[in-house]
């Protein structure tokens, strides 16, 4: 034995209620788990600590800073070993034709050499090491922007089989799934027809559709309906995104949006979703534009949104937002650094309401569209209804960064360093949601066995050594909106494949995460 886990108190995972045991690793797997004790290189008393399988995070979006930065320093020290990625219609591959054309500024970002495969990616994240387990999903947005750019155009047959070539491919290497954005650019573009086609190939290798839906807000009704239909026709397995109902008069439909997932669960759709314990979520500022506007590549949306009768819908647009929306509306990071200073500010302190358009307009047009905004528009109450179903995992929704370094910019959501400990400690310790034993199930053998990682998730014997030993008395999140980049506490361990990768909430500097495709 390598490493020998004394007196531990045990959630194993998959919703029992707690066990004492000692627990022995060898190499990469847990190897013993029972009374005895033994001689071993590196022993741990747990004392008063509680032991659960490492966390799973259902929803990141670490394409670039993985490889930048592979410490993944606000996610490890969370307790999280695994990241799924590829979500929102976005992945690190395939990159070709006008998408990875607008990928090229994250590549200077980030001081990244560009790629276009997965393989190439997945080599590139051998050879940099990083501290967690990385498993994705395929963005649809890739496939329709290598395939059709960014016009708001009904893909013909030939593209559409275009398309299922290049997903084909990436199956190849056991990607989870299919993901859209359809609040984003491409995929804001899609139709139902086109997502039923695309999800079809998913589901005859029993992968998963992970969707964030067309609207989270006005829409939201509508847009589960569709969800629901396209896992209907195409007989997959669905997982909704980030659930929520977005802005204050849309928090009446949060029982009815339940009602439409459920309802759809008595007729056999399988439908899981995540969610992150914050009231406030993060994108870009440009999603907020009418999607007429976002067509086109880059040069084409500057180009109009510098025109007056373009700036002048967008002015009728906030307008009929009205001031809480803007002062609910705060920029977090901006690409250039002539606007840094705006940075933690809100939209209508930054400007009257008669100039909102062209104040919008010109931060896009100086960034070129790379401005980044958090929206304070959830209810808590709906919220804790979420976190509460027995189908509802959690994910940050964030990439993994650190407190310093490349991945250290702006003010971005503090869900990035917070999500799981703040989950933990308000909502089920101070809360009592939900038992703490089934909260350890939502962010472990649920997600493993919805996103399909074999042996992980669970504390069992020849399963892989992923471990957290959490204090409960200490665990809590520190990462603020005004100091997003704090680490959370309580965290004692984290064990990644057999290695002792935090102690205390301090990188031992070992990185022993794998590439789970």
């Amino acid at each position: 034995m390598d490493i020998l886990i004394k007196n531990a108190l045990i959630f194993n995972g998959e919703g029992n209620p707690p066990f004492k045991a000692n627990i022995g690793i060898k190499g990469e797997k847990i190897a013993y788990i029972g009374k005895d004790t033994f001689d071993t290189k590196k022993v741990i008393d747990v004392k008063e600590c509680f032991l659960a399988p490492g966390f799973i995070d259902t929803h990141a979006h670490s394409e670039f800073t993985l490889p930048a930065d592979p410490r993944a320093e606000g996610k490890i020290t969370q307790g999280i070993t695994t990241e799924i990625n590829g979500n929102c219609g976005i992945s690190a591959s395939p990159l070709l034709g006008e998408f990875f054309e607008r990928r090229i500024s994250d590549f200077k970002t980030f001081e990244l050499k560009p790629w276009h495969t997965l393989k190439e990616y997945l080599l590139l994240l051998k050879k940099t090491k990083p501290t967690i387990n990385f498993v994705t999903l395929c963005g649809h947005g890739n496939l329709r922007g290598a395939i059709l750019g960014y016009k708001n155009i009904k893909p013909q047959k030939y593209q559409i089989e275009k398309m299922k070539v290049l997903l084909k491919k990436e199956l190849f290497f056991s990607i989870r799934g299919l993901s859209t954005g359809l609040i984003y650019p491409p995929g804001i573009f899609s139709d139902t027809e086109e997502i039923v086609e695309l999800a079809k190939i998913i589901a005859t290798k029993k992968g998963i559709y992970a969707t964030h839906i067309r609207s989270e807000g006005e829409r939201l009704l509508s847009s589960l309906e569709e969800t629901v239909l396209i896992g209907e026709k195409s007989k997959v397995s669905i997982h909704i995104s980030h659930l929520k109902s977005s802005g204050k008069e849309n928090w009446w439909k949060i029982d009815s949006a339940l009602r439409i997932i459920e309802d759809a669960q008595k007729k056999g759709v399988k439908i899981t979703v995540d969610t992150y314990p914050y009231t406030a979520s993060q994108t870009e500022l440009d999603v907020f534009l009418p999607p007429w506007i976002i067509e086109g590549s880059k040069e084409e949306i500057i180009e109009r949104i510098k025109k007056k009768n373009v700036r002048n819908s967008i002015k009728k647009y906030f307008k009929e937002k009205g001031e809480d929306f803007l002062k609910n509306l705060i920029i977090s990071n901006v690409a250039n650094r002539v606007d840094s200073q705006l940075i933690g500010k809100n939209l209508f302190e930054l400007t009257k309401l008669n100039h909102i358009a062209d104040f919008i307009c010109d931060l896009l047009i100086r960034s070129e569209l790379q401005v980044e905004v958090i929206y304070f528009g959830m209810s808590e109450e709906n919220l804790e209804k979420i976190l509460q179903k027995p189908y509802t995992m959690i994910g940050t929704d964030a990439s993994a960064k650190c407190k310093e370094g490349i991945t250290a910019k702006g003010k971005p959501h503090p869900r990035g360093f917070g999500s799981f400990p703040r989950f933990i400690k308000r909502y089920v310790l101070e809360k009592k949601l939900l038992p703490l034993e089934e909260a350890i199930k939502k962010i472990t053998s649920l997600p493993a066995k919805t996103f399909k990682i074999e042996k992980r998730g669970v504390i069992k014997e020849g399963y892989f050594a992923d471990i957290v030993i959490f204090d409960p008395t200490e665990i809590e999140d520190t990462a603020t909106f005004a100091d997003p980049f704090k680490i959370s506490k309580g965290i004692k361990y984290v064990i990644v494949n057999g290695k002792i990768t935090v102690v205390d909430g301090v990188l031992t500097g070992i990185r022993n995460g794998k590439t789970l495709v």
